[in-house]
């Protein structure tokens, strides 16, 4: 094969290892005109989204926090090479860590430094031909038309012979993405007895998951790891399993343990982070999105409704916590990073200071806050923008907000949404624990109408007991809760005349009262002369307060 016809990137912070694969290509005869190179993983990615290359040398670690990996993945997210071009790693590092998440990758190939030029262009011509044979089939299967590349798969294995094995795994997974399970199956079964290789057996495993037989499916993933304990494709295919066993907490443990085995894969971050959620352990959660937006930033997989979703795991943790102290430094850190974030999208962008996910992080904060006035007429800026919400962690904010504000019918029609965007998650793993969280969530809502609705029955309890500092603590935790509680409202403006809450700052009680009669007022329950009422205790307990 000649290279001279075709273009080169390559990608490496080390100058020394560019000139040396650049005088490899040379003396492979390509022409320096046909060589473009950068140490650079910013200008990289402006490279590739503005050129095309036939082939991408890109190396592994590069010192931005954009690495290899996370180029490959902005690749293949944004279609950035057609199917012909071939992107190969790089890298000095064949420690097990780097080796298992190329299994996960799964360049085209990758090398490993040092390496003599022979083996250099030799890989280069073998990957480059098979694309080029391949290029109808890959180019179907790029484009989802599953049907097409079976077909397609079957005519070049006549032609050829030598791509047997790559070929008959683009069958396999043709046959698993259109759901024809029981035929993978029997596909599959055939393949393991014909080769020794992992993929045949893991192949079986999902067409088993897929059929809904998740015992018979996890044993056979089980098998695997037991001999190759570190494959992260297999791990991650027990762990999907699991989720769908709903065995939440073994699942989240497998994705722990490949998280170990191989950090740098930011979409397990998202996996994880999620699994945390949806079993209401919101702290670490948000260490895990936080993790995330780190990692990818300045490539397309940041959302910022990822972003503000941290804010408001920690603003769900505090709900939970007993301790007020720690409560108020959670929603203090909460309200920091969105007012940060609030400041840096709007000096990047003054039209993102509108963006729903900004929006709808201050709307929650406001509510725990017990500013619920504020919260509402937030939550009013949104509703006409609602149509235009495409990002998932988004709508499952609308969602929360419009849970705790007492919106049922917004509420139902934002969990829709939600789910929606959910399945159209890529990532298997990412789409499960998506789903999950919002299963959660919405246990998380009806945990929060029982234990506000108790809180609220305590304190009533205790007011007609005449214990007007027991009733308000009740009152008041309940608020943050159930704040848009109509009875509640009334209590504590009835009981904040009678006794002061220590424990929260002045300001914070005068939103609350304020919040409170706003609620009271805009219900459509409480009578004229209950809001009459209502006004005569608000005023009396704002004398008190001052």
């Amino acid at each position: 094969m000649l290279l001279c016809h075709f273009s080169f990137l390559i990608i490496d912070d080390s100058h020394i290892a560019i000139s040396l694969m650049r005088s490899m290509l040379t003396n492979a005869g390509v022409p320096n005109a046909k060589i473009q190179t950068t140490s650079d993983s910013l200008k990289a990615l402006r490279m590739l989204r503005t050129n095309t290359y036939d082939v991408v040398l890109c190396d592994y670690n590069m010192q931005h926090h954009i690495d290899g990996g996370l180029i490959f993945d902005e690749i293949k997210h944004n279609h950035l090479l057609p199917p012909s071009s071939v992107f190969i790693c790089v890298t000095g590092d064949n420690s097990q860590q780097v080796v298992t998440h190329f299994l996960e990758l799964e360049p085209d190939d990758y090398l490993i430094k040092p390496f003599r030029m022979n083996d250099f262009i030799s890989r280069i011509e073998y990957v480059l031909a098979r694309k080029i044979a391949l290029n109808t089939l890959l180019t179907a299967v790029e484009e989802k038309r599953y049907e097409t590349a079976l077909d397609c798969g079957e005519t070049l294995l006549s032609q050829y012979p030598k791509y047997k094995g790559y070929l008959s795994r683009i069958h396999g997974d043709c046959l698993l993405r259109l759901q024809r399970h029981q035929e993978a199956e029997t596909f599959y079964k055939q393949a393991m007895q014909e080769t020794q290789h992992i993929w045949p057996m893991v192949g079986f495993g999902n067409a088993l998951q897929g059929s809904g037989k998740l015992k018979q499916a996890e044993e056979v993933f089980q098998e695997i790891l037991a001999r190759h304990p570190n494959h992260p494709k297999v791990r991650q295919c027990l762990a999907n399993c699991l989720i769908r066993k709903e065995e939440l907490p073994e699942a989240l443990q497998q994705f722990l343990l490949l998280h170990k085995i191989n950090p740098a894969n930011p979409i397990r971050e998202l996996i994880i982070a999620n699994l945390y959620a949806a079993q209401q352990q919101h702290e670490k959660a948000a260490s895990c999105y936080f993790r995330y937006t780190e990692k990818v930033k300045d490539t397309s997989q940041y959302s910022l409704g990822i972003d503000v979703n941290m804010s408001v795991s920690m603003l769900l943790a505090s709900i939970y916590l007993k301790a007020p102290k720690q409560q108020i430094k959670l929603v203090d850190d909460a309200r920091t990073a969105l007012i940060r974030l609030n400041q840096k999208t709007t000096k990047d962008d003054k039209q993102l200071a509108r963006h729903p996910s900004l929006l709808v992080g201050m709307a929650i904060l406001a509510c725990l806050r017990g500013e619920i006035q504020n919260c509402y007429s937030i939550a009013n800026q949104i509703e006409s923008d609602q149509e235009d919400i495409s990002d998932f962690y988004t709508a499952l904010n609308l969602a929360r907000m419009y849970g705790f504000c007492g919106m049922p019918d917004m509420y139902e029609s934002a969990m829709v949404k939600a789910r929606q965007i959910c399945g159209e998650a890529q990532d298997e793993g990412l789409m499960l624990s998506q789903t999950e969280l919002l299963n959660g969530f919405q246990d998380e809502i009806y945990q929060r109408l029982r234990l506000g609705g108790a809180l609220v029955k305590q304190a009533q309890q205790y007011r007609q007991e005449n214990l007007a500092n027991k009733a308000l603590k009740k009152a008041y935790r309940a608020f943050f809760i159930v704040p848009f509680h109509h009875e509640l409202c009334f209590l504590i403006l009835e009981l904040t005349g009678l006794a002061t809450p220590s424990w929260l700052q002045h300001d914070e009680v005068m939103a609350i009262l304020k919040s409170c009669y706003w609620v009271y007022c805009n219900d459509k329950r409480p009578t004229e002369q209950q809001k009459s009422r209502a006004l005569d205790f608000y005023r009396l307990a704002l004398i008190r307060v001052d």
